[in-house]
C-alpha cells in the first residue's frame, strides 16, 4: 500500500509538470498570436500613410492635444516617439521684417546643432538651414514661411515679429484636420478590431526627423511616422512597434 501511495505521488508531480509545460506553451502561443495581429495593425496602418499624398501626411494639433490632455495622455506621451514644440524655446534680441533671412536669437541651448529645423515665430513656419553661428540663416525660396506654397493661411504667411517674441523648435507634424486642402484623416490614437476579434490600441506619432548620411552630414528634414499598437485594457501593454520616414522629394 505504501510503494503504492508512493508510486502514485510520483506519478502525480510528474503529470503535474508536463501540464504546467503544456499551460505555458498555451500562453506563449496566445501571445504569439497576438503580437502577430498587433504587427499586421501596424503595417497597415502604415499603408495607409503611404498611400496619401506627402502633404497630408501629419496630425492635427487639436486632436493630439485632445489625446494628451484626456485619461490616457500620460499613456500616449510616454513613448519616445511623442514630440513637443516646446522642448526648446528662445526670444528674438531684436525685430525682425517679412523679408529678412536671418533670425536674431538670444541662445540656441537645446536646440539642433546643424540644421536643417524648423521654427515657429508667433504664427509663421520657418525652416532654418544653418545655425552655426547666431543669428541663425533660413532658406530663400521666394518665401520663407515654410510649406507657405501649399497652404500659406494654415502654416504662416512671412510676417514682421517683433523683439522678444517666443522662437519655438518645432517637432511634430501638424496638418489640419480635413475639410480643405492639404488636410488629414488621421487620429493620435483610436481603437481598432484585429483579425483575432479582440481590440487593440493603435496610437500614432508623426513628427520631423533630419536625415543624415554615414558621415553624419546633416540632409533634409523627413516625416517620422511611428505607430504603436496596444492591448486595448490597462495597463495597455504594447505589443507592436513600427516606424517610417516619409520623404517630400519622393513622395513616400
Amino acid at each position: 500500500m505504501i510503494e503504492l501511495l508512493a508510486a502514485m505521488t510520483v506519478m502525480l508531480i510528474g503529470i503535474f509538470a508536463v501540464f504546467s509545460v503544456f499551460q505555458a506553451g498555451i500562453v506563449q502561443i496566445r501571445r504569439a498570436s497576438t503580437v502577430t495581429t498587433a504587427a499586421a495593425i501596424a503595417d497597415s496602418e502604415m499603408e495607409n500613410f503611404r498611400a496619401i499624398k506627402y502633404e497630408a501626411v501629419g496630425l492635427a494639433s487639436s486632436n493630439v492635444t485632445s489625446v494628451v490632455g484626456g485619461t490616457y495622455g500620460s499613456t500616449y506621451t510616454g513613448q519616445t516617439f511623442y514630440k513637443t514644440d516646446s522642448a526648446a524655446t528662445t526670444t528674438l534680441t531684436s525685430a525682425m521684417t517679412a523679408s529678412q533671412l536671418t533670425i536674431p536669437v538670444a541662445s540656441g541651448t537645446g536646440f539642433p546643432s546643424t540644421g536643417p529645423f524648423l521654427v515657429k515665430i508667433d504664427s509663421e513656419l520657418i525652416l532654418v538651414n544653418d545655425r552655426t553661428t547666431t543669428p541663425w540663416t533660413v532658406r530663400v525660396v521666394g518665401e520663407r514661411g515654410y510649406l507657405n506654397d501649399r497652404d500659406s493661411s494654415y502654416y504662416g504667411a512671412a510676417a514682421a515679429h517683433s523683439a522678444g517674441a517666443t522662437v519655438s523648435w518645432v517637432q511634430k507634424v501638424d496638418v489640419k484636420a480635413c475639410g480643405a486642402t492639404p488636410c488629414t484623416n488621421a487620429v493620435s490614437t483610436k481603437t481598432v478590431t484585429g483579425a483575432d476579434g479582440r481590440s487593440y490600441k493603435v496610437d500614432t506619432y508623426i513628427t520631423w526627423r533630419q536625415i543624415t548620411n554615414s558621415g553624419t552630414t546633416a540632409g533634409r528634414l523627413v516625416k517620422l511616422v511611428s505607430v504603436v499598437v496596444r492591448d486595448n485594457t490597462s495597463p495597455y501593454r504594447v505589443w507592436a512597434r513600427v516606424s517610417a520616414s516619409f520623404d517630400e522629394g519622393t513622395g513616400s
